[in-house]
């Protein structure tokens, strides 16, 4: 049958609200972390706005092969195929880390000639030299965990996801900026260096969300919203 149905109104809710929460929990992250550079001082938050910017360059590849991840993973799912669910899975994981390991490297080794892009300020691109290493590994980390991410989004685990990512960012994240950039060093080494164990710290928790998944179980859920059962 078509139309709406209250059975159908639920099942979308389930998956829609915690994912927009945990959307929305990303950014009011991302901006109590930008007030925190502010208070550094004015030239970090401007290297810190662009180094954003280079993030999400990075993140356009990263997010182009975890949403293929993402369809052959719900393909198999809705055809009851969990071995291939879980194969799909582990190939997506295995190429965002090779793709990962490359685009690092490029930055890590061009990191004036991506900070060039935004600024010509000799002084700017000096403070991206400064902070290279730090920052390249909140890439790999953050890239890798949007990578990941994927699987239990499409498992239907939206509300998992959710409490993984606000359990990482205000428990993890947030306190690590604020404590390195208070009682260790008061600059950019430090806010990136407390944003990469943010990102390392929910890698590691969608990772296991992932691995420890049953497969099985989460075929015969997607099986029910799509009412083939």
């Amino acid at each position: 049958t078509s139309g709406f149905t209250w059975t159908r109104f639920q099942t979308f809710s389930q998956l829609y609200f915690p994912a927009a929460l945990a959307l929305s929990s990303d950014f009011w992250r991302m901006g109590l972390i930008g007030a925190i550079a502010a208070k550094i001082g004015e030239r970090e938050v401007g290297l810190f706005n662009a180094s954003y910017r280079i993030l999400w360059i990075t993140l356009i590849f990263i997010s182009s092969v975890s949403g293929a991840t993402g369809i052959k993973l719900g393909l198999r799912l809705g055809k009851n195929h969990a071995k291939q669910a879980r194969q799909a899975a582990e190939v997506g994981v295995v190429l965002c880390v090779v793709l990962l390991m490359l685009l690092s490297g490029i930055v890590y080794c061009n990191i004036r000639s991506f900070g060039a892009i935004f600024t010509s300020d000799e002084s700017y691109l000096d403070l991206f030299e400064e902070v290279r290493l730090p920052f390249t590994c909140v890439l790999f980390f953050m890239n890798l965990s949007v990578g990941i991410e994927r699987i239990p989004m499409s498992l239907g685990r939206t509300g998992d996801v959710f409490w993984a990512g606000f359990v990482a960012s205000w428990f993890g994240q947030v306190p690590a900026v604020f404590f390195l950039v208070e009682y260790w060093r008061n600059d950019l080494y430090a806010l990136y260096t407390g944003i990469g164990i943010g990102y390392a710290f929910l890698t590691i928790l969608y990772s296991w969300m992932a691995y420890s998944s049953d497969f099985e179980h989460y075929c015969e859920l997607a099986q029910i919203r799509a009412e083939a059962k």
